[in-house]
């Protein structure tokens, strides 16, 4: 395993993760989080407990990427590489991360299908970005 790609990698993960979350969550979203502000906590709350979120991604980003290098193939493009691994991962996590939530909060059916779409295209994009940094 190549340590410095690794590292580099992981980086490229959280960065790419954090601007697709502030995009997807703090402009496309906040309309329909605003009319369902009754299932949310305070926004100054949620400000708060923001450090939270983002040591979460601190930790997911490296084992992602990790994930990424034990199956990385040589000779073999990382593009095509880190596509097809962010949509096993994107697959088995967004269906989850939508329609888990659905059932749990009383949010509208259209939001967890947005979660659904928005966690499948946050992880291809960042296995796209694991694919073209990590070279063995």
């Amino acid at each position: 395993m190549n340590t410095k790609r690794w590292l580099l990698a992981s980086v490229a993960v959280f960065v790419v993760i954090g601007v697709l979350e502030f995009l997807v969550h703090g402009v496309l979203l906040s309309g329909l989080y605003k009319q369902t502000a009754s299932v949310w906590r305070p926004e100054t709350e949620m400000r708060q407990m923001m450090w939270i979120f983002w040591a979460g991604y601190l930790v997911f980003a490296p084992f992602f990427t990790l994930i990424y290098v034990k199956g990385y193939e040589k000779g073999k493009p990382g593009l095509g590489q880190g596509f097809r691994y962010g949509l096993y991962v994107g697959a088995m996590l967004s269906v989850m991360n939508g329609f888990a939530w659905y059932v749990i909060l009383p949010i509208p059916l259209v939001l967890a299908c947005y979660w659904f779409l928005a966690t499948l295209v946050e992880f291809i994009l960042a296995g796209i970005a694991a694919g073209l940094v990590y070279r063995d």
